[in-house]
């Protein structure tokens, strides 16, 4: 029904004549915890399967949510520039409508609350007017007269579950994953279930989470407890607060969450490193990994609903938390936990522990944040309107003598002052803004619970002592673009070493690697060239490395290494994901590439750069889903690539020698030419079934299209030939029937409707 709602409404360009806005408010209301923020979801999920609108935004309007906070999210989603330089209303709302002009777009307003008078709200859809016809807001709130108060006049109401409807739904999350082959056992869960639901007043949000805590203990003793429970009859907050009180040793990790403002995007990886630092995390035995005890916790926190899984228009996941459970998290957490927001007003707890700053002010940082002795926590947020400047930076390192965790925005530092030395309990330290090289001084090798230490991924950081690095015992995160230090092979615990540079300097040979067998996810190594033996690079034990899922291995383009027998030796650990590599100029490849038929079994992405002859195409690479062919000199594709019956994405950029493409597999969804010199598509392109999206950029010489495939969603020509892009909008041209049937089609980088 809402969908249906959302395409009743002209579609043209220009605004009708009875109805000067050019969108309308549709609003979705019902209790807290009813479900209105799914039903959202599924919406604007579904509505991007089917390109009409050219703008999806999703904002939670918290209730303290001001228009500059709303519009600043707004721009933050839309693609350009970011709003950080943005300070007044003016400026973001002049910059909104520049995005959004004559753009058909789909607002989504999560939480709305009518507590906005009317000038604000005029303000709030000033920018909105600019879009084109058929735009859509979509509110979610508790009532209906703070929709009508946005304009709407399409209203759903998220109506009670029959009883029915509620049980199924409650046993089911109850008994997720269970195999009970006794039925008489079966049907006394069943039983059970029952009462406790008929408790639950038909929230959905109840429900989940007592199910939730059942499904943790499959116990009739347990279920029995808690459908005798008088707590689960006075309505969901009293129920939540009754699975908060199950968490047992989680309460803390819960709780620390209040911290963070209602519309935050929580990161899986980034709060279990937080939980980390702040001691929340705890092992029993030796062989536990903390990391993964850490992923524990959060995980039962997910499934009790304590957390809530989302995913975004770029199907990244992240997650948040539901509003009542925040309330009952800050109710929990007392004084413990704090938060600073814009236009925020009382002070600050002088007992606080955890505090978060979503809008920074040096008078009060130094008046009063300096004077919380017992602060163990200090994040600012990165959209925060003021950044620290290094004598606030510090003095916080010297005064501040308690902090577990200092996530700061800061100006431009050169270097870290030889204070830092000073933060004896330091556990993660984060330095967030626009710093191209960061020197650490000797001190910072005297935190030594330190785990982890942040920058942004543009920013490298160098380091010159040598073995002093080695301090560091603790150490298991270093997030920079490089990190240039002597002797990081005492540093056993690291788990993220995104870049490896080999020298021919002491302190920065390959063997450096050799017992860094914890790194995880991503690394690249570059110098190759100055590997100088098999032996040598044996030494870095690649195999053993088996958290990792990405690796490079470049050589520079002038080398003059024996890099076949280097390349060799380099064997990667064989549950790798995706490999690249670059500047190998050996005409042949080694044993475990291509010829062995399980060494790289769960390869998915290859990619080959600048490299000197085509591989041969073998049994490690059936798997392979994409290809990225880049740089190359060869003079075709790699034989038998219709072999590759898994691949999906096949890249190929300039390539000038490759001129004619042969057969390709008959399971391709994307491909992508891009500085093609040929002038002929795949012989068999009518063929390729499943093909979705063709891009063809800067190919000059492709003059006429082939019959393409009638799965083909999506076509780009950008920067080709002209008479290409002309044809293609001539009406009757052979090349204008081919590609009459795609939904999408961008030629010379712009959207424009073909003619029909």
């Amino acid at each position: 029904m809402v969908r249906k709602m959302l395409r009743d409404a002209p579609a043209n360009d220009k605004p009708s004549s009875n109805n000067t806005n050019c969108y309308s408010v549709i609003g979705i209301h019902g209790v807290p915890g009813s479900g209105k923020t799914t039903v959202a979801q599924y919406v604007c999920d579904k509505e991007k399967d089917y390109y009409y609108f050219n703008l999806f935004m999703w904002v939670h309007v918290s209730q303290n949510s001001s228009v500059a906070t709303i519009f600043t999210e707004m721009l933050e989603i839309l693609p350009g520039r970011k709003t950080n330089q943005f300070s007044d209303i003016d400026m973001l709302q002049s910059e909104l409508e520049g995005k959004l002009r004559d753009k058909r777009f789909l607002l989504v307003l999560d939480d709305f609350w009518d507590d906005q008078n009317a000038i604000q709200l005029d303000l709030l859809l000033s920018p909105l007017k600019v879009g084109a016809m058929g735009s859509r807001i979509l509110v979610t709130t508790r009532t209906a007269d703070a929709a009508k108060a946005l304009g709407a006049q399409n209203l759903v109401a998220i109506s009670d579950l029959d009883e029915e409807q509620f049980f199924s739904m409650f046993m089911h999350y109850a008994l997720e994953g269970a195999k009970i082959s006794d039925q008489n056992l079966l049907r006394s869960y069943q039983s059970i279930g029952r009462k406790i639901a008929e408790k639950l007043g038909r929230s959905p949000l109840a429900a989940r989470t007592v199910a939730g805590q059942l499904k943790l203990r499959l116990d009739i003793d347990f279920w029995t407890s808690t459908m005798n429970n008088d707590m689960l009859n006075n309505g969901t907050a009293a129920t939540l607060w009754w699975s908060y009180q199950q968490l047992e040793h989680l309460k803390q990790c819960f709780t620390y969450c209040s911290i963070f403002p209602r519309t935050y995007k929580l990161q899986r990886d980034e709060l279990v490193h937080l939980w980390m630092a702040e001691g929340f995390v705890k092992t029993t035995k030796e062989t536990e990994d903390m990391e993964d005890m850490g992923h524990y916790y959060f995980n039962l926190l997910l499934s009790t609903s304590f957390l809530q899984l989302k995913v975004n228009e770029f199907s990244k996941e992240y997650f948040t938390i539901h509003d009542l459970f925040h309330d009952l998290a800050a109710s929990a957490a007392g004084s413990d936990c704090f938060r600073i927001e814009e236009g925020m007003v009382g002070n600050i707890p002088k007992d606080v522990r955890h505090l978060f700053i979503l809008s920074y002010d040096e008078i009060v940082f130094q008046e009063e944040i300096l004077n919380l002795k017992s602060l163990c926590t200090l994040i600012m947020s990165s959209s925060s309107n003021k950044s620290m400047n290094i004598e606030d930076f510090r003095s916080m390192l010297k005064i501040l003598k308690k902090l577990r965790v200092a996530l700061v925005e800061v100006e431009n530092f050169p270097t870290i002052s030889p204070c830092v030395g000073q933060q004896k309990h330091l556990r993660y330290l984060g330095l967030f803004g626009k710093i191209p090289m960061m020197t650490l001084p000797r001190q910072f090798t005297e935190l030594y619970h330190l785990q982890k230490f942040a920058v942004r991924c543009t920013t490298s950081v160098d380091f010159h002592f040598k073995n002093e690095i080695a301090n560091l015992v603790n150490l298991r995160y270093m997030i920079c673009r490089v990190l240039n230090s002597p002797d990081i092979r005492r540093l056993t615990l690291l788990r993220t070493l995104p870049v490896f540079r080999v020298k021919k300097t002491r302190g920065y040979e390959i063997q450096q690697l050799e017992h860094l067998d914890n790194l995880c996810g991503n690394l690249s190594i570059l110098g190759l060239e100055n590997v100088e033996s098999k032996e040598e690079a044996c030494q870095a034990k690649l195999a053993n490395k088996v958290h990792l899922s990405y690796l490079v291995l470049q050589w520079n383009s002038d080398q003059k290494s024996d890099s076949e027998e280097v390349i060799e030796a380099l064997r990667p650990p064989f549950l790798i994901s995706s490999l690249k590599i670059v500047n190998y100029n050996g005409s042949t490849y080694p044993c475990w590439f291509s010829r062995e038929k399980d060494a790289l079994k769960n390869l998915q992405h290859l990619e080959l750069s600048d490299c000197n002859a085509p591989p041969v195409i073998g049994e490690s690479f059936l798997n392979l889903h994409t290809l990225v062919i880049s740089n190359c000199t060869w003079s075709s594709l790699p034989e038998k690539l219709d072999r590759l019956t898994f691949l999906e994405k096949l890249v190929i950029r300039s390539c000038s020698n490759i001129m004619h493409l042969l057969l390709l597999p008959q399971s391709l969804k994307v491909l992508t030419l891009e500085s093609w010199e040929g002038s002929l598509l795949p012989e068999n392109m009518e063929g390729l079934e499943c093909l979705e999206e063709l891009s063809l950029r800067k190919c000059n010489n492709i003059l006429s299209l082939p019959t393409l495939p009638l799965s083909l969603k999506k076509l780009e020509i950008h920067e080709c030939s002209n008479s290409l892009a002309e044809t293609c909008y001539t009406d009757g041209h052979p090349n204008w029937h081919k590609i009459e049937h795609i939904k999408l089609t961008r030629i010379s980088g712009f959207n424009l409707p073909l003619p029909r």
